[in-house]
């Protein structure tokens, strides 16, 4: 193994150690929303963040990812230190002015969202709500919608931050501070018991209390580690507009994905109560693994990339591309069968209690097992777009996204008339499996052939380690259960984490005995940070 097959370990495990504290709040966040929120305020509220989470994925963390690291990277192995931070103070001033243009445009024109429900309604089919109801909830939600802008400009400024932290091999800050938001939301589920009105108010001040907590924390460390914390508005520099030419196709880009997931939550405010819930549930879990793993691997990659396209090693390139493929295999693919043969009981320990009763689990749990068999396209799509990132190749991407966010709505339009909720999960599975497939042709088209005979022999053992581990934590599980029962927390726990600590025991013993390298790499990193 190489020294920068050791990097990118280490650095994926410090990134996937930090995400894991926050993803694991995230999760006790929806577990304490579930249990104490009424149905609608918990639907009204995941509605209405559903809004500036998008733009943030638009203007955040694509931009960090496909604009700011390589324009960085290059600036920082080029040019002087004090050349390199004004570059970074500059970027910093652009990306202020724009956010704060973005949130107040979305406050003004949020009111236009009753035009595309009432667009909508004729593909609902039997499911959707009352007419009367669902403008009433809707009525409801674009308030919340018009308060929570602003924390795009909070979050967006933390996400900024991700970059230059990035490029300095500063991982751990960016991966746990999201827990801030997390923390802040677990608060006010209990604060704001009798504050306001709706209980989804209370949720409203704890995004702000969070997103302000995570942007000072991003720039104490932006500022330890670069020696920038400050705009200097110095917009006009050839450094900011070579970033601006990067990022129109890129937010373009993500635009596309974003206006996937905000369809996809129109549908579920018109389908029947619980179901913009049901999805987000169902969309945590999943997203758990992806941004522990998946993110983690793409992150750690794409500065490389960058450097060795600074370089013109093209090879260098292809070789990263092809072992974040098998790297990002190995951590995704116990958990795409995991959580297709125990999503159940998962979803039931996660949620199942006060308010949250065991038809919303089951909703939960068929959202789930959907969106899971899909996992393993949305982790490799995060990889394969560094390939274009690294050379500064925006537009590809772009219009890949924009013909599989096409086939996301077309597919929505016919489906969820007759399956419901479930046709959202399945077209989301669809569309980015189309977006990988088409992805990974023109990366080889670029960069020559993306597989070799070491990679195939390494997912069929990945595979089939997976598959035993799958088999196993089922098999287990369901005795586990007769014995114990699910109906109280204490059964719940022990017949889950017995289960998946024997299935991930399993899949690390085949995969050793198998001889999968990324095992060692792993089991080297982890000797590493005990020492």
């Amino acid at each position: 193994m190489t020294e920068t097959r050791r990097q990118h370990a280490r650095f994926a495990a410090i990134f996937a150690s930090g995400t894991m504290f926050s993803r694991v709040l995230g999760l006790a966040r929806d577990t304490v929303a579930g249990a104490m929120l009424p149905e609608n305020s918990r639907d009204l509220f995941l509605f209405a963040f559903t809004f500036p989470n998008m733009l943030r994925d638009m203007l955040g963390e694509g931009a960090c990812n496909a604009a700011f690291v390589p324009v960085f990277s290059e600036s920082k192995e080029k040019d002087s230190p004090e050349a390199y931070r004004s570059l970074v103070s500059g970027v910093m001033s652009a990306m202020l002015i724009v956010f704060l243009v973005v949130t107040a445009a979305g406050i003004l024109v949020t009111p236009f969202l009753s035009t595309i429900m009432n667009a909508i309604q004729p593909f609902l089919g039997e499911g959707a709500k009352d007419p009367v109801a669902r403008a009433e909830q809707l009525r409801q939600a674009i308030p919340l919608v018009q308060w929570l802008m602003p924390y795009l400009l909070f979050i967006g400024m933390a996400v900024f931050a991700m970059a230059p932290l990035f490029v300095a091999r500063q991982y751990a800050t960016a991966s746990w501070a999201p827990a801030l938001l997390n923390i802040s939301l677990i608060a006010f589920c209990f604060v704001e018991q009798g504050r306001f009105s709706d209980p989804a108010w209370g949720l409203v001040a704890g995004t702000w209390v969070g997103g302000i907590l995570q942007w000072v924390v991003m720039f104490v460390a932006m500022r330890k580690h670069t020696g920038v914390w400050r705009p200097n508005f110095r917009i006009f520099q050839p450094g900011v507009g070579q970033v601006c030419l990067l990022l129109v196709p890129v937010i373009l880009g993500q635009a596309t994905g974003s206006v996937n997931k905000v369809i996809n939550t129109l549908f579920a405010l018109s389908l029947e109560p619980n179901t913009v819930t049901a999805l987000a549930f169902a969309n945590r879990l999943v997203q758990l693994p992806l941004s522990v793993f998946g993110f983690a691997v793409a992150a750690v990659i794409l500065p490389s990339m960058s450097t060795s396209a600074a370089r013109g090693k093209t090879d260098e390139i292809r070789d990263t591309l092809i072992h974040g493929f098998q790297q990002s295999f190995f951590l995704i693919a116990p958990a795409t069968l995991g959580l297709m043969v125990l999503g159940e009981p998962v979803a039931r320990l996660c949620f199942q209690y006060g308010k949250y009763n065991a038809a919303n689990t089951e909703q939960t749990a068929v959202a789930i097992f959907y969106y899971a068999s899909g996992l393993l396209a949305f982790a490799w799509i995060k990889v394969a777009l560094q390939g274009f990132y690294a050379v500064k190749q925006t537009k590809t991407p772009v219009m890949v996204a924009t013909a599989c966010v096409l086939l996301n709505i077309v597919l929505n339009a016919m489906v969820v008339s007759s399956m419901g909720y479930r046709g959202l999960a399945f077209s989301t599975t669809v569309s980015y499996t189309a977006n990988f497939l088409l992805l990974f042709i023109l990366l080889c088209r670029r960069y020559g052939r993306l597989w070799n005979r070491e990679l195939i022999i390494a997912l069929l053992k990945t595979l089939l380690a997976a598959l035993v581990m799958a088999g196993g934590a089922y098999s287990l599980h369901g005795r586990i259960d007769l014995w114990v029962g699910h109906a109280h927390l204490p059964g719940r726990l022990v017949a889950v984490l017995i289960s998946t600590f024997t299935g991930a025991v399993l899949y690390a013993v085949v995969c050793k005995a198998l001889r999968v390298q990324e095992v060692d790499e792993f089991l080297s990193v982890l000797k590493r940070r005990r020492a």
